[in-house]
C-alpha cells in the first residue's frame, strides 16, 4: 500500500525518537489530582529518561523544557513528592560526584492502585543539602566523600545516616568525626531498622536514668555521714585553734579529713 501523502509529508518527525506513556495516565491523570502543569512536568521526566537515559534534572533544565521559572518547578515537584506522585533517589557517580534523580515508579504505582512505600522526602532533602543545611555551610570535598563512604561503602541505610546527623545536632556536635562514632555504636549494637533504634534509645535513656538516680543516692548517703555539731554548724578545733567550718563542702571534708 502506497503511503499517504500527509505521512511522506511529516517523515522529518517520524524519524526522530518517540517517547512512549501509557493511554491510561492520559485519561487518568485528572481524576489522580494533577494539574495539567504537573502533567507536563512529568511527561519531560519520562521523556528525558527515555530518550536521554537519564532522570537526573535540574529545576533550571525543567523549567527550560517546561516553560517555567526554577521557582515554579521546585514548588511543583515539592507537590508531587509530597502526594505521592514522585520520589528522588540520590547515588554518586562514577566520579564519586553526588547526583539526584527523579523516580516516576509511585506514578505508576497509584495508576495500579497500589500505595507507594517508595521514601517521599521533600525535594532538595538529600543527604548533601541536609547536611549543609544543618551544619550552616557548603560541605568540603573530604566531607562529601565520607558522606559517600557511609552511603555507598558502609552501607549504611540514608535514613540511619539522617538519624545520626539528628544525634550530633541535638548533642551541639557540628562534627563528621562525631557522626562517625555514633554509626559505629549504632553497627556495634546491630541497629537495622527504625524500631531498633527507637528501643535503643530508651534503653540508653532508662540507663541514664538510673545512673543519675544511683549518682544522688550515693552523694546523700555521704552527706548524712558528714559530722554535725550544735545547730548543723561544725568548728573544727584542732590544733588548739578554732575554725569554722564550711557545711557545704562537707562531703569534701569526710573524704579529706584535716591533720
Amino acid at each position: 500500500m502506497k503511503p499517504s501523502g500527509r505521512h511522506l509529508g511529516n517523515g522529518d518527525f517520524l524519524s526522530t525518537p518517540f517517547m512512549s506513556i501509557p493511554y491510561t495516565l492520559m485519561q487518568s491523570y485528572a481524576n489522580l489530582g494533577l494539574h495539567a502543569h504537573e502533567m507536563l512536568l512529568i511527561l519531560q521526566i519520562i521523556g528525558s529518561g527515555q530518550i536521554r537515559g537519564t532522570t537526573e534534572l535540574s529545576p533550571h533544565e525543567l523549567g527550560d523544557l517546561c516553560g517555567m521559572s526554577s521557582k515554579e518547578v521546585m514548588v511543583c515537584v515539592e507537590r508531587l513528592v509530597r502526594e505521592g506522585f514522585l520520589a528522588i533517589g540520590e547515588r554518586f557517580d562514577d566520579t564519586g560526584a553526588h547526583v539526584t534523580y527523579f523516580d516516576i515508579q509511585p506514578l505508576w504505582d497509584k495508576l495500579r492502585g497500589k500505595s507507594s512505600t517508595k521514601d517521599t522526602r521533600s525535594f532538595r532533602k538529600d543527604p548533601v543539602t541536609m547536611f549543609e543545611e544543618e551544619f550552616g555551610r557548603p560541605l568540603s570535598a573530604m566531607e562529601c566523600e565520607q558522606l559517600r563512604t557511609w552511603l555507598a561503602e558502609d552501607g549504611y541505610p540514608e535514613w540511619l545516616v539522617a538519624e545520626a546527623l539528628k544525634e550530633s545536632v541535638l548533642a551541639n556536635k557540628y562534627s563528621f568525626r562525631y557522626i562517625d562514632r555514633v554509626l559505629l555504636d549504632w553497627g556495634r549494637h546491630r541497629i537495622q531498622s527504625q524500631q531498633d533504634l527507637e528501643e535503643y534509645r530508651r534503653q540508653y535513656r532508662d540507663r541514664a536514668a538510673r545512673e543519675v538516680s544511683s549518682s544522688r543516692n550515693s552523694s546523700a548517703a555521704v552527706s548524712n555521714r558528714a559530722p554535725r555539731g550544735k545547730n548543723d554548724k561544725s568548728l573544727n578545733t584542732q590544733g588548739g585553734k578554732g575554725q569554722a567550718r564550711d557545711e557545704r563542702y562537707a562531703n569534701f571534708y569526710q573524704l579529706f579529713p584535716e591533720g
